[in-house]
């Protein structure tokens, strides 16, 4: 029997992969026989540490450096993987940062960065990923939101605004790319024990008590959704924001 996942030879774009949950998704999409593009901002010794981690599974990689919040260096990053791979048939958009803290409380500066980082870079680089899978008539998109985006956590405003905007880009692409044969869909993690939370507040430790599988997830469990709407054992779901958090909201 066929393999539910595969995604053997597909180019998968992550973006924000030097991140702990990045760096599980790229590693489990190369044990699927995909081939990861390892993209990073400024975490160089960790991406070229990732793309040995990718080479020793079998599969041969490169990583690439842009920030997402300069078009430019957008482009040239979808222009650097069309020329060394001839296509992308997959993004992760997982690039992100996580900013705490109270609203009345919260600087100018800070907001503008989540919001240039979770909302604006996401959209520069679907905008010329998905430009690229309108000509080859297909691609799956997964964009990385947050369970903050769907009921919005205390302390959590801006992140919370900006994944819940994400998801709302998430929906739109997914009707504007469906004439296209291009899927997009999105995951919304709860507490996840690695990437941004892998230094735990006493504050993010209280949530155990209310998530009803009392216990925080395990990047795995992330990127097992992820592969699975990546590949084509989700053929036919689009548009859709499916949530990760031990049953957080529904407590």
């Amino acid at each position: 029997m066929k393999d539910i996942i595969d995604l053997k030879n597909k180019v998968v774009l992550v973006t924000g992969a030097t991140g702990g949950l990045g760096q599980e998704i790229c590693l489990r999409l190369a044990q699927c026989g995909a081939i990861p593009v390892v993209h990073y901002n400024s975490n160089s010794v960790e991406a070229e540490n990732l793309v040995k981690k990718i080479q020793a599974l079998g599969i041969e990689t490169f990583s690439c450096k842009a920030d997402i919040r300069i078009e430019a260096e957008v482009k040239m990053l979808t222009k650097t993987i069309m020329e060394k791979m001839g296509r992308i048939d997959c993004l992760v958009n997982n690039a992100g940062i996580l900013l705490r803290g109270f609203l009345a409380m919260q600087s100018l500066e800070k907001y503008r960065d989540a919001v240039d980082i979770n909302l604006m870079g996401n959209f520069l680089v679907s905008k010329y990923v998905t430009q690229i899978m309108i000509s080859q008539k297909y691609g799956s998109i997964v964009n990385v939101s947050s369970a903050a985006g769907m009921g919005g956590l205390k302390g959590q405003g801006v992140y919370s605004s900006t994944k819940g905007a994400l998801n709302s880009l998430t929906i739109v692409m997914a009707k504007e790319m469906a004439d296209f044969n291009v899927r997009v869909n999105a995951v919304a993690p709860g507490f996840i024990a690695s990437g941004m939370l892998e230094k735990a507040t006493k504050q993010d430790e209280k949530y155990k008590e209310i998530i009803p599988l009392k216990r925080f997830g395990e990047a795995s469990e992330v990127s097992s959704v992820v592969l699975f709407l990546l590949s084509d054992a989700a053929s036919y779901m689009t548009g859709q924001v499916l949530v990760i958090d031990g049953g957080l909201l529904i407590s």
